[in-house]
């Protein structure tokens, strides 16, 4: 099931041409700042201090609680930019107290902190697709992410709301320097360029296998992959759009409505209704 150009091309049997499969692709993509503090405040500190790493573990190991409880982004927010509509937040913040130069690296060796920009609805869009018959294959990602003018601006933007929050008087005598995106990056284009290299993927890809009441959609409001009997899709990348904030609930919500349509939980007119 899917393009059938592309599955003939490494030899698959086509049982439906399905050309909107790995297609669609939407995800969240975010700008960091991080901020060097004149004082020991930050999870940095706390990390390369011994007797403190130890206490965390062991607040973690009898308590159930403490800094390894939570995930990194500790505090959030939502705002909006001057391409907002309808009076919806079109930008998303997330806090951590700490800073790495990229996840899965060390902590910096000054205190620290990590805010990062992310865009709630992006316009641009992505594609997946297979680059082997073999089924373990990876296949090739496309992310495309600021391919659209819409959410160049947009996050330039929440760079720009982040700094002024950093200019407010409560963080006065706190803040050493800005270290990403840096003091030089002073114009639109300068900071364009900082989003493009310090920014990443929030981990909230959706869309590749669209859902739709369309010839064109892989699933049907009923979550049926179209032309296939027995065969469904329950998942995030059923979502026609990207949802504006994290996708988890999202994802549940899908499952356990995908679970209820299965099992005939859900009454043949509610579907029809919802199709509709």
């Amino acid at each position: 099931v899917g393009g059938a150009d592309i599955l003939r091309k490494y030899g698959i049997n086509v049982l439906v041409d399905a050309p909107d499969v790995g297609e669609n692709l939407k995800d969240h993509y975010q700008a960091r700042t991080i901020v060097r503090l004149k004082d020991k405040l930050s999870l940095n500190d706390d990390v390369r201090n011994p007797f403190k790493l130890a206490s965390m573990g062991l607040q973690w190991l009898l308590q159930n609680r403490g800094p390894l409880t939570v995930g990194a982004g500790q505090v959030g927010g939502f705002v909006s930019t001057q391409h907002a509509t309808a009076g919806r937040a079109d930008m998303q913040f997330n806090v951590m107290p700490l800073s790495v130069d990229k996840p899965g690296t060390p902590l910096h060796n000054y205190s620290g902190f990590t805010a990062s920009a992310c865009q709630c609805r992006p316009t641009s869009k992505g594609r997946l697709t297979i680059q082997s018959a073999d089924p373990s294959a990876p296949p090739k990602i496309e992310s495309r992410y600021l391919s659209e003018e819409l959410d160049r601006n947009a996050l330039v933007d929440g760079v720009e709301i982040l700094r002024e929050i950093y200019h407010q008087s409560a963080f006065h005598g706190l803040i050493d320097a800005e270290v990403l995106p840096g003091a030089t990056r002073k114009s639109r284009a300068d900071l364009l360029d900082s989003v493009r290299e310090i920014g990443g993927t929030v981990f909230h890809p959706v869309g590749t296998c669209r859902m739709g009441s369309d010839n064109r959609a892989v699933v049907s409001p009923t979550l049926q992959v179209q032309g296939i009997q027995r065969l469904r899709v329950i998942d995030a990348s059923v979502m026609p759009e990207i949802i504006s904030a994290n996708t988890n609930a999202a994802s549940i919500m899908i499952g356990e409505r995908g679970a209820a349509i299965v099992l005939g939980q859900i009454p043949s007119n509610a579907r029809r209704e919802h199709a509709a």
